[in-house]
């Protein structure tokens, strides 16, 4: 297949500030870099900066310019101006590409707001068409905080001119067309390093291991009900242990959990490399997962490469990755049903299959899989261009 030249552009991307922020973009860019020609720009700004602009260039594995602009803490007037200059860099950036013997053959988008309206308007200057994943949970009729009227207009304006959308579920497909969004629509699931995510011999067999990563955001992620289900589940396994990886504040639940006498029996590793999230992974014996709405997460994918099986609640796309063959879903919020799932799985550990989970994860959301898919886009988005 012909490798064409691929702008990638992101809502979120990992950062200095942030080290975490859309890792999930730079997997799919990835996975995209395999077939095809990628660069990736991405615009933020900084607070700390002193100068007016810094720009840095990494190859991981392809080329990324991220560009931190000076925040203007102005009211009303600063913020103008910072989108302002972030769009306006956005253009100087794509010019210094084409200087450089760069041209996009295709733009591709990741989350349709903000970066939407930057693709839609190089798209419209370049006569570049422009593809967009969405992976914001933002559409759920559960997602709190919602986006506002403006924000959905906004979003709305980006999206109608985009070449195709690629969702990460089709529940999240489904969401996006009950918002209003009627671009056309390709689900394209996550993708991880199946390499890296693999299963291994436990080491210490004495202790069950429950492992939990997520932000901890106390909304969406809904640590409490995890914490509650593990003190009950502890009644009966008095040997299991809850690991939890976050770049999240874990301070702020340590007074909760020592009320539920569960402290010794708690370890927080912080904000872990994909290394160290496989390692510990490697040794657990179920994911939990509470959350109260979701789209694909990719630790879940990253659990059942590793042989892992899950308990989540059933919200979002979960569903479409979550079956009798590597974990068991329950209704949010509820924490009898939680209870009760995590001592199924802790008594049929046996049953699951780690190599057959590790096929499947490499079948559908491995880099090789999902390069092949969106290969498959860009030829056919192309074509109906003429190129």
């Amino acid at each position: 297949m012909h490798k064409r030249n691929i702008l990638f552009l992101s809502s979120w991307y990992p950062n200095r500030i942030k080290p975490t922020h859309g890792n999930f973009v730079h997997q799919h860019a990835i996975a995209a870099s395999l077939e095809n020609h990628v660069r990736l720009i991405y615009v933020c700004l900084d607070d700390s900066l002193h100068q007016s602009s810094e720009t840095v260039f990494e190859q991981h594995p392809f080329p990324v310019y991220i560009v931190y602009l000076k925040k203007s803490n102005l009211p009303i007037v600063g913020m103008i101006w910072n989108y302002l200059r972030m769009i306006l860099t956005y253009f100087r950036m794509l010019n210094q590409l084409k200087r450089e013997g760069f041209q996009p053959d295709l733009i591709h988008a990741n989350v349709v707001y903000p970066i939407g309206i930057v693709a839609r308007l190089l798209s419209w200057k370049h006569r570049i068409p422009y593809i967009v994943s969405e992976h914001w949970t933002c559409y759920s009729s559960d997602a709190n905080p919602k986006p506002s009227g403006l924000q959905m207009s906004l979003t709305r304006w980006a999206a109608k001119k985009a070449t195709l959308i690629l969702p990460v579920s089709e529940d999240l497909a489904t969401s996006m067309k009950q918002k209003g969004i009627q671009t056309d629509m390709n689900v394209v699931y996550n993708v991880i390093d199946t390499d890296l995510f693999v299963p291994t011999a436990k080491s210490n067999r004495e202790l069950l291991r429950l492992v939990h990563v997520s932000s901890l955001d106390e909304v969406q992620k809904n640590p409490a009900l995890l914490f509650r289900a593990f003190s009950e589940v502890h009644k009966f396994h008095p040997n299991i242990h809850l690991d939890i990886v976050s770049d999240g504040d874990f301070s702020i639940f340590q007074g909760f959990i020592a009320d539920l006498g569960i402290q010794s029996h708690v370890t927080f590793h912080g904000m872990q490399t994909a290394q160290g999230v496989a390692r510990i992974l490697q040794q657990a014996d179920v994911f939990v997962l509470s959350s109260r709405f979701e789209n694909l997460p990719c630790v879940l994918i990253e659990a059942i490469s590793c042989g892992v099986p899950i308990v989540s609640t059933n919200v979002g796309g979960i569903k479409e990755i979550v079956h009798n063959e590597n974990g068991m879903l329950v209704p949010s919020e509820n924490q009898s049903a939680l209870v009760e799932a995590i001592n199924q799985v802790i008594l049929r550990l046996e049953d699951y299959r780690p190599e057959a989970m590790h096929k499947e994860a490499v079948q559908l959301f491995s880099y090789q899989s999902i390069g092949v898919k969106l290969s498959n886009v860009y030829q056919s988005v192309r074509s109906t261009y003429g190129q």
